[in-house]
């Protein structure tokens, strides 16, 4: 590259960097430390976190609930203290519950949604030469999972291919309508996309399943948290959660829903004695999906303060900003000179994950280059067979951060 093509090129970002901030309201353009949801989190003020797709930071009233509730228990971990338990976890269930528009006894509590995907993975009833189809979008913990056990048990495994730059939610749909045979008894796929931010059109894709009686599962890893999930509505037999990522909530915390009518089709992969299963009749509902053994108990009193924090910023308003600011940072990337943003700008599959290849540059380099001049985190990723950069903004990122990303790319 030439000193002049170099020069344009970075006057082409910062061009996009002022493009973005100017878009945006006066209340969104204040300093990182303005932000209101961001004043509320741990994370150190000279951090731009760009990585909710991985892990969020967490509210600091959840953390702080976590530390007292672990104290009090530390200091009486007697029966009679830790009776209080199961009692939140009830009550956590059902408050989960209504958020989805679904009742307790579809709610079980698990450490992650990859946990809960392999628990629907291996539950459910299947027999040789059965068809189950997943899409080349898949989280590893849905992939991988039904992998190994279409290999040991004989079941069929499809992998549908999905475009990464799909023009329309018909035209996914149409892609799962030819894919489904007589033999098809699941579709596992990730609600969002963990690599390009595509959100699947699961209400769409279950009128398919529905009438035919084919188990849909939606791994909901980069969907809970932020996006208003009715599960009725979506259709879905199944669905997991992650409250580390989105949700801004404590690690090791997540749900698995299963629709009360299929709980017979989907077998628990572990039983153990707890105090969840000490009343035999929570075998007939879906917490006999929680893998037990001795749990973190006081994280139950963390996700509960959780929740409170993002009740008090709203459901619609918290789906609002994320919407916003993945367009924002979508923007500002689809301008910068070299860069291939690699995935759909389709409105309604589109979700706050964005993921550019920059050819010619190695996107570690990129990476550490954003970290080490501007304190910026992001994730390398790979996405349609090309190296990219993953930036994954949530309601705590302002335009500001996203301006400063552009500059900092110029000078990459």
């Amino acid at each position: 590259m030439t000193d002049r093509s170099k020069d344009v090129s970075r006057r082409g970002l910062l061009q996009a960097a002022a493009v973005v901030g100017a878009a945006l309201p006066l209340a969104a353009r204040g300093a990182t430390t303005g932000n209101a949801t961001r004043d509320q989190l741990l994370l150190a003020p000279d951090i731009h976190y760009f990585n909710a797709a991985n892990i969020g930071p967490a509210f600091r009233s959840a953390i702080a609930a976590h530390a007292r509730e672990t104290q009090a228990f530390q200091a009486n971990p007697s029966p009679q203290y830790r009776t209080k338990y199961p009692v939140a976890a009830d009550a956590l269930r059902a408050r989960l519950g209504k958020r989805m528009n679904v009742s307790a006894q579809e709610i079980a509590l698990v450490r992650n949604s990859s946990e809960a995907n392999t628990v629907a993975v291996r539950g459910l009833a299947l027999k040789a030469g059965d068809e189950v189809i997943l899409t080349d979008h898949n989280h590893p913990s849905t992939l991988e999972t039904w992998k190994l056990r279409a290999a040991r048990e004989g079941l069929v495994l499809k992998i549908l291919p999905v475009p990464v730059y799909a023009t329309s939610a018909q035209a996914v749909v149409d892609l799962f309508a030819a894919a489904i045979t007589p033999r098809t008894r699941a579709i596992f796929l990730s609600h969002m996309s963990n690599v390009t931010g595509m959100i699947f059109p699961l209400a769409q894709i279950a009128a398919l399943t529905r009438p035919k009686g084919i188990w849909l599962h939606g791994e909901g890893a980069q969907t809970f948290g932020w996006l208003r999930l009715d599960l009725p509505a979506l259709g879905v037999d199944s669905y997991s959660g992650s409250t580390h990522k989105w949700m801004m909530g404590p690690l090791e915390g997540g749900i698995l829903y299963v629709r009360r009518e299929g709980q017979a089709q989907l077998q628990p992969i572990m039983l153990s004695h707890g105090y969840w299963l000490t009343d035999e009749k929570n075998l007939d509902t879906a917490q006999k999906y929680e893998i037990l053994g001795q749990r973190d108990d006081p994280k139950l009193i963390a996700i509960d303060a959780t929740l409170d924090a993002l009740d008090a910023i709203g459901e619609a308003e918290v789906e609002r900003r994320a919407f916003a600011i993945g367009d924002q940072m979508r923007d500002m990337v689809l301008r910068v000179p070299g860069a291939k943003l690699v995935g759909t700008t389709t409105k309604g599959l589109t979700g706050p994950v964005i993921t550019p290849a920059f050819a010619g540059k190695d996107v570690l380099a990129i990476r550490d280059h954003l970290w080490t001049q501007g304190k910026v985190v992001v994730a390398p990723s790979k996405a349609d067979g090309k190296p990219t950069i993953r930036f994954s903004p949530h309601i705590y990122n302002s335009a500001d951060e996203i301006a400063l990303i552009a500059d900092l790319l110029a000078k990459a």
